[in-house]
């Protein structure tokens, strides 16, 4: 059976690829067979393809539609982009990339798109996506006001639907240093948050780095 870890986050734009490109490169450097798998993006116009980074780092030549299988071009929740293209989701076609996915791969990488309640299709969130694929999650936050109350909510969400969580890794995603990224590491400890690690702005994070956060997750 395929192990795997859903990286799910508390909004968007807080690190959630970066995170995961990280342990999929991480991965890959210890002769893992490592996938992954972004079944919706949207924002596409602008120039960018989360999907491909993770493609990349993950060292892997799996079809683009396989990896990414709903792609759209503005930036909001896949479900509304979807609606506005007129565009039906087939949510069979997800879950069927995500098991021939699972057969090429002995661990796969999975990451959502925006925050864990965001519509992907008709009545399905990533809470239902994380369900589907039946992986534990490691959920990323970004450090800066807010982040506590996001972060409990988050885990919250997750533990009310009998989710495992296997920590969550902060991402410093500006270079201004407030009062609040200061403190939020230890009051979220002092919370009871299993805190994997911290991740430093404006560097290439090491793939030690992820690898010693994988390890402390105890997924591989």
């Amino acid at each position: 059976m395929t192990k795997g870890l859903f990286i799910a986050g508390t909004d968007t734009a807080v690190g959630k690829t970066y995170v995961a490109g990280g342990f999929a490169k991480a991965l890959r450097q210890q002769g893992v067979n490592v996938g992954v798998f972004k079944p919706f993006e949207s924002g596409l116009k602008e120039g960018h393809a989360d999907f491909r980074y993770l493609k990349e780092m993950a060292g892997v030549s799996d079809p683009d539609h396989e990896i990414c299988p709903n792609q759209f071009s503005e930036s909001i929740a896949p479900g509304v982009a979807a609606e506005r293209e007129g565009r039906e989701i087939n949510w069979c076609d997800v879950t069927d990339s995500f098991e021939v996915l699972a057969t090429k791969h002995s661990f796969l990488i999975v990451e959502g798109a925006g925050g864990l309640l965001v519509p992907l299709a008709p009545g399905k969130t990533n809470i239902d996506l994380i369900k589907a694929c039946e992986f534990p999650v490691l959920l990323v936050a970004r450090l800066g006001l807010g982040t506590i109350n996001h972060t409990l909510l988050s885990l919250e969400a997750l533990e009310r639907r009998n989710i495992p969580c296997v920590g969550v890794v902060l991402n410093r995603t500006t270079s201004k240093k407030t009062l609040a990224e200061e403190t939020n590491p230890k009051a979220l400890k002092d919370l009871g948050v299993n805190v994997l690690g911290i991740v430093p702005f404006g560097k290439e994070t090491s793939p030690e780095y992820f690898e010693e956060i994988l390890k402390k997750s105890a997924t591989f």
